[in-house]
């Protein structure tokens, strides 16, 4: 249902993902694939490094459509936005609280 993302993390990330987060997150995950995969690109030429753990334990994010993802984050200084996130990926979490 995930597999699309394999070409960004491993199975074993996936089968993570799928132990942690309920089975509504995946399939609404699966159906975002287009946004997700845009959501990833943008993190990973961002400098993000810890993507796995936030696929595993941030995975709302990625639910979200690319354009409302980018307006969540258009008031934040992306270079250092990505090294708090580096730090500590529930850092990624000030996005939902308009910090």
């Amino acid at each position: 249902m995930i597999d699309f993302l394999l070409d960004f993390v491993s199975l074993d990330t996936i089968n993570k993902m799928k132990e942690i987060n309920n089975e509504s997150s995946i399939y609404d995950l699966s159906c975002n694939k287009d946004d997700c995969l845009k959501i990833i690109k943008f993190l990973k030429e961002s400098g993000i490094e810890n993507l796995n753990d936030l696929l595993i334990y941030e995975i709302d994010v990625f639910k979200l459509s690319y354009s409302d993802f980018i307006k969540k984050i258009k008031n934040f200084n992306i270079p250092i936005f990505m090294r708090i996130i580096n730090e500590d990926y529930t850092s990624i979490e000030d996005i939902y609280n308009g910090e």
